[in-house]
């Protein structure tokens, strides 16, 4: 027995199972976070309004407080936020990289950094009672700098970059696959349109459903006559020969 294979297969396993148990809380946190912003209220107990008791998001005032925060610092972005980690931990889970988790943050940064930027200039009005209007206190920052005297040159060609480069960065964020995304849905689409399709388990049932019985019995060839022949020699009585022995 060679102990140091032995030694490294159990290392490989212990280090996959902590990947994937990594994976695991990393795709529970988005979850639970996209649960509490799902269910936020402004009327929730919070850092800002401490003393209304009544608490109607579903993860109590733990998820009350996350989603005030996610909400008051980039705001709507939040949403594309719990989408990364969900997707990241599943990721993680599935290739056992737990690097993923810095490449999916720094992407996250980015499209949050745009993001807010973008909501707080174009849709600065708000009607779920965010203090801090769509894009946040980052987004009011990011409006306030260089950023914004470059969208004033030409508002609506920079309405339509930042869509395209908050997606795209999102896309990344979430490792996301043009070839295996559309093999997903190739996959999708055979499972649902195969149903109105018949299972065939041999060929005669192919045939006797495309083609009649009485055409197949004219399709059907005759032995030719040399056929015939051969038959008939095989069907001959063999004699031999008596012994030489008297």
């Amino acid at each position: 027995m060679n102990i140091k294979k032995t030694a490294n297969f159990l290392l490989n396993f212990a280090i996959k199972r902590l990947v994937e148990i990594f994976g695991i809380l990393i795709f529970l946190i988005g979850l639970m976070l996209l649960i509490s912003l799902f269910t936020y209220s402004p009327e929730d107990p919070n850092f800002i309004f401490p003393e209304n008791t009544q608490i109607k998001n579903l993860l109590g005032f733990k998820g009350s407080f996350t989603s005030d925060l996610f909400f008051q610092s980039v705001g709507l972005i939040s949403y594309l936020i719990s989408f990364t980690f969900i997707f990241t931990g599943i990721n993680i889970f599935r290739t056992k990289d737990f690097f993923l988790i810095i490449e999916n943050n720094f992407f996250t940064v980015l499209y949050s950094i745009f993001g807010t930027l973008f909501l707080t200039h174009f849709y600065s009005n708000t009607f779920s009672l965010y203090i801090n209007g769509n894009g946040g206190f980052i987004g009011g920052y990011m409006n306030q700098t260089f950023l914004n005297s470059l969208i004033l040159i030409n508002k609506d060609i920079f309405y339509y970059f930042l869509i395209f480069l908050i997606l795209i960065l999102f896309l990344f964020s979430i490792n996301f696959n043009l070839k295996k995304f559309n093999k997903f849905i190739l996959k999708i689409f055979l499972l649902v349109f195969s149903k109105n399709n018949k299972n065939y388990t041999d060929k005669s049932e192919i045939i006797n459903e495309y083609i009649p019985q009485d055409e197949i019995k004219n399709l059907i060839q005759e032995d030719l006559p040399f056929i015939k022949n051969e038959n008939k020699k095989e069907n001959r009585i063999k004699f031999t020969l008596p012994n030489l022995d008297y």
